[in-house]
């Protein structure tokens, strides 16, 4: 009597999956599986669509993209409309997948704006480092053409001699325009030590058109600490015609190791 009732019971139970109108086919995701299939292309969309309103032609790229999305979850385009048609078919189901999708998102959605203020933060730090180690006082930029009275050449002389540091750099992005004839720029520095000592360090700018950027080490190489720092960000025969735009300039000094955080 036990063992048929066993028996009535599983055949029970195989007729009612059998006959349950939401059993996922074989071979198709399960709830759960589906909702982040669908979370993932959805977000590969939302990328996809940032992307297209950016640059026009990566149409390629977009497709790309979002096939690989479909090829991690071993999904062919076809299996996946097949899959998507099913599930929508069976209205309820799909419902309770939809809004594990939006639970899905929203949680995707939390950590990226959660990565982003960490990201921004960072850079903010980094932005008041560097505006605290600057030593230079001059413009951030400058546009010189043959016509300007100032000294074309961009002289300083900046006194470092009550910062205690392990070096500096001086950088800036360089482009010399059309009508500029200067065959040999460069940008120089002269350093005076506490010893009395100098050198005299320059960078040579190539004379070209593309925005270039160059930049010079300070200090480094030498255990007496810098006094003085004098030069020009593009020393050059004054006699040729100059035409150029100096941008970005930055001139910090480098904590010793022992005061870095």
């Amino acid at each position: 009597m036990t063992n048929r009732m066993v028996f009535c019971g599983m055949l029970l139970a195989y007729f009612f999956v059998a006959c349950n109108p939401n059993r996922v086919p074989k071979g198709f995701p399960e709830e759960e599986e589906f909702a982040r299939i669908l979370a993932d292309v959805h977000y590969a969309e939302a990328t996809i669509g940032q992307i297209r309103i950016k640059d026009r032609g990566v149409d390629s790229t977009a497709n790309t993209y979002y096939h690989y999305i479909l090829a991690r979850h071993n999904l062919t385009q076809q299996k996946f409309d097949t899959v998507v048609s099913w599930y929508l078919s069976h209205p309820e189901l799909y419902q309770e997948v939809y809004d594990k999708v939006i639970a899905l998102l929203s949680e995707q959605e939390a950590h990226y704006e959660r990565d982003i203020k960490e990201q921004e933060e960072e850079e903010e730090r980094v932005r008041k480092e560097k505006q605290a180690r600057s030593i230079w006082k001059g413009e951030k930029s400058y546009f010189i053409t043959k016509a300007d009275t100032f000294d074309r050449r961009i002289p300083f002389s900046i006194s470092v001699d009550t910062i205690v540091a392990q070096g500096y750099q001086l950088s800036a992005f360089y482009q010399f325009l059309k009508q500029s004839s200067v065959k040999e720029p460069l940008m120089e520095v002269i350093a005076l030590y506490a010893d009395s000592t100098t050198d005299t360090l320059y960078y040579n700018l190539p004379a070209t058109h593309i925005n270039s950027k160059a930049a010079l080490m300070i200090g480094f190489e030498k255990e007496q600490q810098v006094l003085q720092m004098e030069g020009f960000l593009v020393k050059h025969d004054t006699t040729e015609q100059i035409r150029a735009r100096i941008n970005n300039i930055e001139f910090e000094y480098i904590p010793v190791a022992d005061s870095v955080r």
